[in-house]
């Protein structure tokens, strides 16, 4: 006489999930005539895309779990009925496929334990996973230092500066399959290590230089005056901070990511002049 052991589960997720059709993690929760079904894009899919917020071309991926009977004899694992919805921490047959059911991803059907739409994490692209692939194609640049005197310094005198390499980047958007993220940087502070123990943040004229050709008084809010030279040649820094903003599928309005920051440092020559009496 066979043994079976059939396994009956159902699930529980959030209503504002259920009702919004949002999943977590960038994956979108449907019902089906067939169920439950999680769509999401599959790996290597994520694309840079020309059309920041709308779903990606690229294959898409379906996974819905269903409860299953075993039967020892043959250790075989049959589905029963329709998919569900899953209760966490409860087992269930996963099955994946991106168009024809019958032709199951690589790697399933297979038995697993539900912790959330994060278990088909190696074979559904997030939106979090998305929105690092923009982050990272925002090719920003070493900080570029340009000083007025663009020499040797003068103590007493003050000096300039100006970070003259790229400081402004265009939004940034990916995607794939259902999932999307885009992302911009906006411009938040420089900030200088003078090299002798002081410092100093600029957020306005970060880029302005002496213009020797102006005969126009010129200033600059963004300086500093050396008071004697003790200890040059000085290691300058300038450290280059962004405010990363972005959005998702998930979460579609725009937020403050966190910041990213570059910094360069030069050797820089401070002299004290010496006056001569006679």
């Amino acid at each position: 006489m066979r043994r079976v052991i059939s396994i009956t589960v159902v699930l529980v997720l959030a209503l504002s999930s259920a009702a919004s059709g949002d999943g977590i993690e960038g994956t979108e929760i449907g019902l089906t005539p067939g169920g439950l079904v999680v769509t999401a894009g599959s790996p290597g899919s994520l694309t840079l895309s020309s059309e920041p917020g709308q779903p990606g071309r690229g294959t898409t991926i379906y996974c819905s779990w269903y409860n299953f009977s075993v039967e020892f004899g043959e250790y075989l694992f049959d589905p029963i009925g329709d998919s569900v919805w899953p209760r966490v921490n409860s087992t269930y047959l996963l099955n994946c496929w991106t168009h024809d059911p019958a032709q199951s991803y690589p790697g399933y059907p297979t038995i697993t334990r539900y912790h959330g739409p994060g278990d088909i994490a190696g074979s559904a692209v997030s939106s979090e996973e998305a929105a690092r692939f923009a982050r990272a194609h925002i090719n920003f640049e070493l900080p570029r230092i340009q000083l007025s005197p663009p020499s040797r310094q003068i103590v007493g005198v003050p000096t300039w500066l100006a970070v003259v390499s790229r400081l402004r980047y265009d939004q940034v958007s990916a995607n794939a399959g259902p999932v999307w993220a885009s992302a911009w940087a906006s411009l938040r502070d420089v900030t200088w290590d003078l090299g002798n123990g002081s410092s100093l943040v600029c957020t306005q004229d970060v880029s302005k230089v002496w213009d020797s050709t102006s005969t126009q008084p010129q200033t600059s809010r963004c300086t500093y005056t050396y008071t004697n030279s003790s200890g040059s040649p000085f290691d300058l820094a300038a450290t280059v901070r962004w405010n990363i903003w972005q959005r998702t599928n998930t979460n579609p309005s725009w937020h403050l990511w966190g910041t990213i920051s570059r910094t360069t440092t030069i050797p820089l020559n401070v002299t004290q002049l010496q006056s001569a009496i006679r």
